[in-house]
Protein backbone atom coordinates (compact mmCIF):
# COMPACT_ATOMS: atom_id res chain seq x y z
CA UNK A 1 0.00 0.00 0.00
CA UNK A 2 1.60 3.08 -0.97
CA UNK A 3 0.56 6.29 -0.07
CA UNK A 4 -0.32 9.26 -2.42
CA UNK A 5 2.40 11.58 -1.96
CA UNK A 6 1.86 15.15 -1.30
CA UNK A 7 3.36 16.33 -5.23
CA UNK A 8 0.49 14.29 -6.86
CA UNK A 9 -2.25 15.50 -4.04
CA UNK A 10 -1.74 19.51 -3.81
CA UNK A 11 -2.52 21.89 -6.37
CA UNK A 12 -2.07 25.53 -6.58
CA UNK A 13 -1.86 25.27 -2.99
CA UNK A 14 -4.87 23.36 -2.59
CA UNK A 15 -5.52 19.53 -2.19
CA UNK A 16 -7.10 17.90 -4.79
CA UNK A 17 -7.62 13.96 -5.59
CA UNK A 18 -4.90 13.18 -7.92
CA UNK A 19 -7.62 10.18 -9.35
CA UNK A 20 -10.88 11.79 -9.64
CA UNK A 21 -8.98 15.43 -10.91
CA UNK A 22 -8.23 13.33 -14.62
CA UNK A 23 -11.57 12.08 -14.80
CA UNK A 24 -13.79 12.75 -17.42
CA UNK A 25 -17.65 14.32 -16.61
CA UNK A 26 -19.35 11.26 -17.77
CA UNK A 27 -17.04 9.30 -15.45
CA UNK A 28 -17.83 10.82 -12.55
CA UNK A 29 -21.28 11.84 -12.24
CA UNK A 30 -23.07 8.65 -11.50
CA UNK A 31 -26.02 10.76 -10.89
CA UNK A 32 -29.86 10.18 -11.65
CA UNK A 33 -31.50 11.72 -14.55
CA UNK A 34 -32.83 14.74 -12.86
CA UNK A 35 -29.33 15.98 -11.60
CA UNK A 36 -29.92 15.29 -8.50
CA UNK A 37 -27.33 13.30 -5.44
CA UNK A 38 -30.03 10.85 -3.98
CA UNK A 39 -27.98 10.13 -0.68
CA UNK A 40 -28.39 6.66 1.17
CA UNK A 41 -27.50 6.65 4.91
CA UNK A 42 -26.65 4.05 7.35
CA UNK A 43 -26.53 4.89 10.76
CA UNK A 44 -28.97 8.39 10.74
CA UNK A 45 -28.88 8.78 15.09
CA UNK A 46 -25.96 10.64 16.78
CA UNK A 47 -23.34 11.61 14.34
CA UNK A 48 -25.77 11.03 11.69
CA UNK A 49 -27.36 13.78 12.36
CA UNK A 50 -24.36 16.54 11.85
CA UNK A 51 -23.81 14.85 8.46
CA UNK A 52 -27.54 15.57 7.53
CA UNK A 53 -27.21 18.94 8.44
CA UNK A 54 -24.63 19.66 6.47
CA UNK A 55 -25.85 18.25 3.30
CA UNK A 56 -29.40 19.29 3.68
CA UNK A 57 -28.95 23.01 2.41
CA UNK A 58 -26.92 22.05 -0.82
CA UNK A 59 -29.70 22.58 -3.61
CA UNK A 60 -28.86 19.14 -5.71
CA UNK A 61 -28.99 16.40 -2.56
CA UNK A 62 -32.06 14.57 -1.78
CA UNK A 63 -32.16 11.90 1.03
CA UNK A 64 -33.52 9.12 -1.13
CA UNK A 65 -33.06 6.31 2.06
CA UNK A 66 -31.80 5.36 5.52
CA UNK A 67 -30.63 2.31 7.68
CA UNK A 68 -30.55 1.89 11.26
CA UNK A 69 -30.81 -0.62 13.98
CA UNK A 70 -32.68 1.41 16.91
CA UNK A 71 -36.11 1.37 14.60
CA UNK A 72 -36.98 4.96 16.62
CA UNK A 73 -34.31 6.36 14.49
CA UNK A 74 -36.05 5.24 10.90
CA UNK A 75 -39.71 6.57 12.59
CA UNK A 76 -37.75 10.25 12.79
CA UNK A 77 -36.71 10.19 9.72
CA UNK A 78 -40.18 8.98 8.31
CA UNK A 79 -41.76 12.32 9.74
CA UNK A 80 -38.99 13.69 8.32
CA UNK A 81 -38.18 12.08 4.96
CA UNK A 82 -41.77 10.97 4.44
CA UNK A 83 -40.55 9.72 0.45
CA UNK A 84 -37.35 7.95 1.60
CA UNK A 85 -36.99 4.01 1.88
CA UNK A 86 -36.29 3.00 5.28
CA UNK A 87 -34.64 -0.44 6.24
CA UNK A 88 -33.10 -2.04 9.71
CA UNK A 89 -30.63 -4.28 7.57
CA UNK A 90 -27.77 -2.11 5.22
CA UNK A 91 -27.66 -5.38 2.90
CA UNK A 92 -31.62 -4.92 1.95
CA UNK A 93 -30.66 -1.88 0.51
CA UNK A 94 -27.66 -3.10 -1.66
CA UNK A 95 -30.03 -5.96 -2.64
CA UNK A 96 -33.44 -4.86 -3.31
CA UNK A 97 -33.35 -0.56 -3.60
CA UNK A 98 -29.60 -0.27 -5.48
CA UNK A 99 -31.25 1.68 -8.68
CA UNK A 100 -32.78 3.87 -6.02
CA UNK A 101 -29.55 6.32 -4.72
CA UNK A 102 -26.19 7.17 -6.43
CA UNK A 103 -23.74 7.72 -3.06
CA UNK A 104 -23.62 6.12 0.43
CA UNK A 105 -23.34 8.04 4.18
CA UNK A 106 -21.80 5.50 6.07
CA UNK A 107 -22.10 6.72 10.30
CA UNK A 108 -22.22 3.47 12.17
CA UNK A 109 -20.14 2.34 14.90
CA UNK A 110 -15.82 1.76 13.64
CA UNK A 111 -16.43 -2.27 13.59
CA UNK A 112 -18.96 -1.60 10.42
CA UNK A 113 -17.08 0.77 8.21
CA UNK A 114 -15.39 -1.37 6.39
CA UNK A 115 -18.61 -3.84 4.71
CA UNK A 116 -20.62 -1.15 4.08
CA UNK A 117 -17.68 1.02 2.30
CA UNK A 118 -16.63 -1.56 -0.20
CA UNK A 119 -20.40 -2.81 -0.62
CA UNK A 120 -21.02 0.84 -1.81
CA UNK A 121 -18.01 0.65 -3.97
CA UNK A 122 -18.78 -2.58 -5.32
CA UNK A 123 -22.23 -1.14 -6.37
CA UNK A 124 -20.40 1.75 -8.17
CA UNK A 125 -21.79 4.47 -5.30
CA UNK A 126 -19.94 7.77 -4.18
CA UNK A 127 -19.09 7.05 -0.61
CA UNK A 128 -18.72 9.79 2.29
CA UNK A 129 -17.17 7.21 5.40
CA UNK A 130 -17.21 8.40 8.86
CA UNK A 131 -13.99 8.74 11.00
CA UNK A 132 -11.69 6.34 11.45
CA UNK A 133 -12.04 4.93 8.10
CA UNK A 134 -11.64 1.68 9.61
CA UNK A 135 -11.16 -0.72 12.14
CA UNK A 136 -8.70 -3.27 11.18
CA UNK A 137 -4.89 -3.08 9.66
CA UNK A 138 -6.01 -5.18 7.09
CA UNK A 139 -9.18 -3.43 6.28
CA UNK A 140 -6.77 -0.51 4.65
CA UNK A 141 -5.31 -2.43 2.01
CA UNK A 142 -8.96 -3.25 1.00
CA UNK A 143 -9.99 -0.21 0.67
CA UNK A 144 -6.87 1.00 -0.67
CA UNK A 145 -7.41 -1.67 -3.46
CA UNK A 146 -10.77 -0.45 -3.94
CA UNK A 147 -10.05 3.22 -4.44
CA UNK A 148 -7.70 1.80 -7.03
CA UNK A 149 -9.98 -0.43 -8.93
CA UNK A 150 -12.82 2.23 -8.41
CA UNK A 151 -11.18 5.60 -9.30
CA UNK A 152 -14.10 6.89 -10.97
CA UNK A 153 -15.89 7.26 -7.57
CA UNK A 154 -15.75 10.51 -5.40
CA UNK A 155 -14.74 9.43 -1.98
CA UNK A 156 -14.42 11.17 1.27
CA UNK A 157 -13.49 10.85 5.14
CA UNK A 158 -15.88 12.51 7.20
CA UNK A 159 -12.22 14.85 9.03
CA UNK A 160 -14.33 17.88 9.06
CA UNK A 161 -11.88 19.75 11.41
CA UNK A 162 -9.23 19.34 8.76
CA UNK A 163 -11.41 22.20 6.35
CA UNK A 164 -10.79 24.91 9.24
CA UNK A 165 -9.19 28.17 8.63
CA UNK A 166 -6.28 27.82 10.60
CA UNK A 167 -5.53 24.54 10.03
CA UNK A 168 -5.80 24.89 6.60
CA UNK A 169 -3.32 27.75 6.65
CA UNK A 170 -1.12 25.83 9.20
CA UNK A 171 -0.97 22.82 6.25
CA UNK A 172 0.49 25.53 3.85
CA UNK A 173 2.68 27.10 6.32
CA UNK A 174 4.38 23.36 7.15
CA UNK A 175 4.29 22.63 3.37
CA UNK A 176 5.42 26.35 1.89
CA UNK A 177 9.40 25.16 3.93
CA UNK A 178 8.80 28.40 6.29
CA UNK A 179 9.71 26.34 8.97
CA UNK A 180 12.32 24.08 7.44
CA UNK A 181 12.59 20.61 7.54
CA UNK A 182 10.48 18.64 9.72
CA UNK A 183 12.67 17.19 12.84
CA UNK A 184 10.24 15.05 14.80
CA UNK A 185 6.39 15.77 15.47
CA UNK A 186 4.18 14.78 19.15
CA UNK A 187 0.25 14.57 18.95
CA UNK A 188 -1.71 14.16 22.33
CA UNK A 189 -5.77 13.28 22.95
CA UNK A 190 -7.52 13.28 25.75
CA UNK A 191 -7.65 10.79 29.16
CA UNK A 192 -9.72 8.24 29.23
CA UNK A 193 -12.27 8.03 31.54
CA UNK A 194 -16.07 7.46 31.92
CA UNK A 195 -18.17 10.18 30.02
CA UNK A 196 -20.24 10.80 27.04
CA UNK A 197 -18.29 8.79 24.69
CA UNK A 198 -16.06 6.51 26.48
CA UNK A 199 -15.74 4.26 29.66
CA UNK A 200 -13.37 3.01 31.78
CA UNK A 201 -10.41 1.40 30.38
CA UNK A 202 -9.57 -2.18 30.84
CA UNK A 203 -13.10 -3.08 31.64
CA UNK A 204 -14.80 -6.31 30.86
CA UNK A 205 -17.92 -6.02 28.64
CA UNK A 206 -21.00 -4.24 30.83
CA UNK A 207 -23.82 -6.75 32.45
CA UNK A 208 -26.44 -7.71 29.42
CA UNK A 209 -29.60 -5.85 29.30
CA UNK A 210 -32.79 -7.11 28.11
CA UNK A 211 -32.63 -6.16 24.50
CA UNK A 212 -35.43 -3.49 23.68
CA UNK A 213 -38.16 -4.24 20.64
CA UNK A 214 -36.81 -1.10 18.91
CA UNK A 215 -33.32 -2.37 18.82
CA UNK A 216 -32.20 -5.15 15.83
CA UNK A 217 -29.08 -6.02 18.33
CA UNK A 218 -27.84 -8.84 15.89
CA UNK A 219 -27.32 -6.10 13.09
CA UNK A 220 -25.97 -3.84 15.21
CA UNK A 221 -23.51 -6.57 16.24
CA UNK A 222 -22.83 -7.29 12.54
CA UNK A 223 -19.17 -8.56 11.21
CA UNK A 224 -18.11 -9.61 14.81
CA UNK A 225 -17.89 -12.77 15.18
CA UNK A 226 -18.45 -13.07 19.05
CA UNK A 227 -21.86 -12.47 20.76
CA UNK A 228 -21.80 -9.36 22.63
CA UNK A 229 -24.44 -8.28 25.14
CA UNK A 230 -26.42 -5.60 24.70
CA UNK A 231 -26.34 -2.54 26.84
CA UNK A 232 -26.97 1.11 26.72
CA UNK A 233 -23.06 1.14 28.19
CA UNK A 234 -21.98 -0.29 24.72
CA UNK A 235 -25.04 0.95 22.27
CA UNK A 236 -25.42 4.35 21.03
CA UNK A 237 -22.25 5.13 22.30
CA UNK A 238 -19.46 4.16 24.40
CA UNK A 239 -18.55 1.08 22.21
CA UNK A 240 -15.31 3.59 21.39
CA UNK A 241 -13.72 2.23 24.68
CA UNK A 242 -14.05 -2.15 23.96
CA UNK A 243 -10.87 -3.89 21.44
CA UNK A 244 -14.00 -5.27 18.94
CA UNK A 245 -16.50 -2.35 18.41
CA UNK A 246 -14.00 1.04 18.23
CA UNK A 247 -10.64 2.06 18.62
CA UNK A 248 -10.00 3.81 22.08
CA UNK A 249 -8.63 7.31 21.87
CA UNK A 250 -6.04 6.50 19.96
CA UNK A 251 -7.93 5.67 16.57
CA UNK A 252 -10.94 7.54 17.41
CA UNK A 253 -8.62 11.32 17.00
CA UNK A 254 -5.92 10.00 14.88
CA UNK A 255 -7.40 11.19 12.02
CA UNK A 256 -8.23 15.25 13.56
CA UNK A 257 -4.52 14.81 14.78
CA UNK A 258 -2.08 13.16 12.39
CA UNK A 259 -3.57 14.55 9.60
CA UNK A 260 -1.77 17.92 9.17
CA UNK A 261 1.50 15.69 8.74
CA UNK A 262 -0.07 13.96 5.47
CA UNK A 263 -1.40 17.02 3.92
CA UNK A 264 1.58 19.06 4.53
CA UNK A 265 4.52 16.49 4.05
CA UNK A 266 5.53 13.48 2.07
CA UNK A 267 4.76 11.14 4.53
CA UNK A 268 6.32 7.44 3.84
CA UNK A 269 3.96 4.12 5.62
CA UNK A 270 5.33 3.45 9.05
CA UNK A 271 7.80 0.93 9.67
CA UNK A 272 7.86 0.45 13.29
CA UNK A 273 5.45 0.90 16.23
CA UNK A 274 6.55 0.90 19.75
CA UNK A 275 3.72 1.24 22.82
CA UNK A 276 4.00 1.38 26.50
CA UNK A 277 1.39 0.98 28.94
CA UNK A 278 1.07 0.14 32.35
CA UNK A 279 -0.93 -3.42 31.34
CA UNK A 280 -2.18 -4.60 28.20
CA UNK A 281 -5.84 -3.86 26.31
CA UNK A 282 -8.24 -6.40 26.43
CA UNK A 283 -11.64 -6.45 25.97
CA UNK A 284 -11.28 -3.17 26.49
CA UNK A 285 -8.73 -0.27 25.36
CA UNK A 286 -5.85 0.54 27.79
CA UNK A 287 -5.08 3.89 28.57
CA UNK A 288 -1.87 5.95 29.61
CA UNK A 289 -0.64 4.97 26.15
CA UNK A 290 2.33 6.21 25.13
CA UNK A 291 3.37 5.30 21.18
CA UNK A 292 6.22 5.84 19.48
CA UNK A 293 5.98 5.34 15.50
CA UNK A 294 9.10 5.50 13.22
CA UNK A 295 9.19 6.35 9.86
CA UNK A 296 11.90 5.93 6.71
CA UNK A 297 13.71 9.36 6.41
CA UNK A 298 13.62 11.00 3.05
CA UNK A 299 14.89 14.67 1.48
CA UNK A 300 11.84 15.88 3.14
CA UNK A 301 12.87 14.90 6.28
CA UNK A 302 15.87 16.86 8.60
CA UNK A 303 16.87 13.35 10.04
CA UNK A 304 17.69 9.44 8.93
CA UNK A 305 14.41 8.71 10.93
CA UNK A 306 11.18 10.28 11.49
CA UNK A 307 9.47 10.11 14.85
CA UNK A 308 6.05 10.43 16.02
CA UNK A 309 4.85 10.65 19.49
CA UNK A 310 1.31 9.73 20.05
CA UNK A 311 -0.28 9.68 23.10
CA UNK A 312 -3.73 9.54 25.09
CA UNK A 313 -4.27 10.74 28.63
CA UNK A 314 -3.29 14.40 27.58
CA UNK A 315 0.77 13.28 27.64
CA UNK A 316 2.51 15.58 25.96
CA UNK A 317 6.17 16.68 25.15
CA UNK A 318 8.77 18.42 27.86
CA UNK A 319 8.74 21.70 26.06
CA UNK A 320 12.25 22.38 27.68
CA UNK A 321 13.37 19.34 26.07
CA UNK A 322 12.30 20.66 22.61
CA UNK A 323 14.08 24.36 23.28
CA UNK A 324 10.37 25.74 24.06
CA UNK A 325 9.21 27.52 26.69
CA UNK A 326 7.17 25.83 29.47
CA UNK A 327 3.47 25.91 28.74
CA UNK A 328 0.60 23.92 29.69
CA UNK A 329 -2.28 22.88 27.39
CA UNK A 330 -4.83 20.05 27.07
CA UNK A 331 -6.32 17.26 25.03
CA UNK A 332 -6.30 16.90 21.33
CA UNK A 333 -2.81 19.43 20.05
CA UNK A 334 -0.70 18.23 17.71
CA UNK A 335 2.86 19.45 17.74
CA UNK A 336 5.50 19.44 14.59
CA UNK A 337 9.25 20.57 15.50
CA UNK A 338 11.21 21.45 12.36
CA UNK A 339 14.84 22.76 11.56
CA UNK A 340 13.48 26.74 11.81
CA UNK A 341 10.36 26.50 13.88
CA UNK A 342 7.68 24.66 15.58
CA UNK A 343 4.11 24.48 15.30
CA UNK A 344 1.72 23.61 18.04
CA UNK A 345 -1.57 23.31 16.24
CA UNK A 346 -5.45 22.14 18.57
CA UNK A 347 -7.69 19.65 16.70
CA UNK A 348 -10.42 22.60 16.01
CA UNK A 349 -7.03 24.86 15.35
CA UNK A 350 -7.41 26.93 18.00
CA UNK A 351 -5.17 27.32 19.73
CA UNK A 352 -2.33 27.39 16.52
CA UNK A 353 1.00 28.92 17.67
CA UNK A 354 4.25 29.57 15.52
CA UNK A 355 7.40 29.12 18.11
CA UNK A 356 10.62 30.36 16.33
CA UNK A 357 14.14 30.66 18.57
CA UNK A 358 12.40 28.95 21.48
CA UNK A 359 9.63 32.10 21.48
CA UNK A 360 5.70 32.17 20.40
CA UNK A 361 6.33 34.42 16.84
CA UNK A 362 3.33 36.40 17.74
CA UNK A 363 3.64 38.53 14.14
CA UNK A 364 4.04 35.40 11.90
CA UNK A 365 2.13 36.03 8.77
CA UNK A 366 -0.44 32.95 8.06
CA UNK A 367 -0.85 31.86 4.25
CA UNK A 368 -3.98 32.87 2.63
CA UNK A 369 -6.11 29.90 1.62
CA UNK A 370 -9.58 29.81 0.24
CA UNK A 371 -12.64 28.68 2.28
CA UNK A 372 -13.59 24.84 1.97
CA UNK A 373 -17.02 23.17 3.13
CA UNK A 374 -16.22 19.60 3.64
CA UNK A 375 -19.77 18.18 2.97
CA UNK A 376 -20.54 20.48 -0.34
CA UNK A 377 -17.49 19.81 -1.88
CA UNK A 378 -17.70 15.82 -2.13
CA UNK A 379 -21.21 16.36 -3.31
CA UNK A 380 -20.02 18.86 -5.71
CA UNK A 381 -17.17 16.71 -6.79
CA UNK A 382 -20.16 13.74 -7.60
CA UNK A 383 -21.18 16.15 -9.93
CA UNK A 384 -17.92 16.70 -12.01
CA UNK A 385 -16.56 19.63 -10.22
CA UNK A 386 -12.64 19.53 -9.42
CA UNK A 387 -13.02 20.92 -6.03
CA UNK A 388 -10.70 20.08 -3.51
CA UNK A 389 -10.99 17.61 -1.26
CA UNK A 390 -9.40 17.24 1.98
CA UNK A 391 -10.06 13.93 2.73
CA UNK A 392 -10.87 11.38 -0.27
CA UNK A 393 -9.83 8.02 0.73
CA UNK A 394 -6.50 8.07 -1.30
CA UNK A 395 -4.91 10.07 1.39
CA UNK A 396 -7.28 8.98 4.24
CA UNK A 397 -6.51 5.52 4.56
CA UNK A 398 -2.78 6.59 5.44
CA UNK A 399 -3.82 9.13 7.72
CA UNK A 400 -5.73 6.57 9.15
CA UNK A 401 -3.12 3.98 9.29
CA UNK A 402 -0.72 5.27 12.39
CA UNK A 403 -3.46 5.73 14.68
CA UNK A 404 -4.65 2.14 13.89
CA UNK A 405 -1.00 1.22 14.73
CA UNK A 406 -0.35 2.62 17.81
CA UNK A 407 -3.55 1.49 19.39
CA UNK A 408 -3.27 -2.24 17.93
CA UNK A 409 0.14 -2.00 19.78
CA UNK A 410 -1.27 -1.52 22.86
CA UNK A 411 -1.85 -5.45 23.12
CA UNK A 412 1.56 -5.62 22.98
CA UNK A 413 3.19 -3.51 25.53
CA UNK A 414 7.30 -2.50 25.52
CA UNK A 415 7.54 -4.67 21.91
CA UNK A 416 9.03 -2.57 18.91
CA UNK A 417 6.70 -4.02 15.74
CA UNK A 418 8.36 -3.96 13.09
CA UNK A 419 5.45 -3.20 9.85
CA UNK A 420 5.24 -3.79 6.50
CA UNK A 421 2.32 -1.56 5.34
CA UNK A 422 2.51 -3.12 1.70
CA UNK A 423 1.50 -6.62 2.78
CA UNK A 424 -0.19 -5.50 6.10
CA UNK A 425 1.83 -7.61 8.48
CA UNK A 426 4.50 -7.41 10.76
CA UNK A 427 7.63 -8.75 9.85
CA UNK A 428 9.31 -9.94 13.25
CA UNK A 429 5.93 -10.69 15.61
CA UNK A 430 3.44 -13.69 14.16
CA UNK A 431 1.49 -13.35 17.15
CA UNK A 432 0.65 -10.05 16.37
CA UNK A 433 -0.04 -11.32 13.10
CA UNK A 434 -2.30 -13.52 14.05
CA UNK A 435 -4.17 -11.09 16.80
CA UNK A 436 -4.14 -7.57 15.78
CA UNK A 437 -4.04 -7.22 12.22
CA UNK A 438 -7.19 -8.94 10.96
CA UNK A 439 -10.20 -10.16 12.10
CA UNK A 440 -12.60 -13.16 11.80
CA UNK A 441 -16.05 -12.35 10.06
CA UNK A 442 -19.28 -13.29 11.04
CA UNK A 443 -21.27 -14.91 7.96
CA UNK A 444 -23.01 -12.64 5.87
CA UNK A 445 -21.49 -9.58 6.99
CA UNK A 446 -18.07 -10.65 5.02
CA UNK A 447 -16.52 -7.45 3.53
CA UNK A 448 -16.63 -7.79 -0.52
CA UNK A 449 -13.87 -7.74 -2.56
CA UNK A 450 -13.44 -4.76 -5.10
CA UNK A 451 -10.73 -5.22 -7.66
Amino acid sequence: MKPITRRTFLKNGAILTAGIAGLSLSARAATNTNSRLRVFQIGVGGIGGMQRDNLRNHPRVEFAGFCDVDTRELDRMAQEYPDAFRVTDFREAFANRVDDFDAVIVDTPDHQHVTQILMAMEHGKHVFAQKPLVHQLDELRMVDRAVKARPDLVTQMCNQRSCNMRRMQSVELLRSGRLGRPVEAWAWTGHVSRGYYFSDPWNGYPSAQPIPDYMKWDLWVGPIAEDLPYSTDLAPRRWRTFWETGGGQLNDWGCHLLDVLYYAFDMPAPEAVLAHTSRPAGVAHSAHNQCTITYPGSGDFAREKFVLRYNDSSQGPSYAALGLPPMRFGANHTLIVCEEGALLLQADAQPALVFRNGEIARDEPWPEVPPRNHWHDWVDNCFGDNKPLWSPFEIAVPITEPGLLAVKATRFPGQELLWDSANARFTNHDQANQEIVSREYREGFEPPEVG
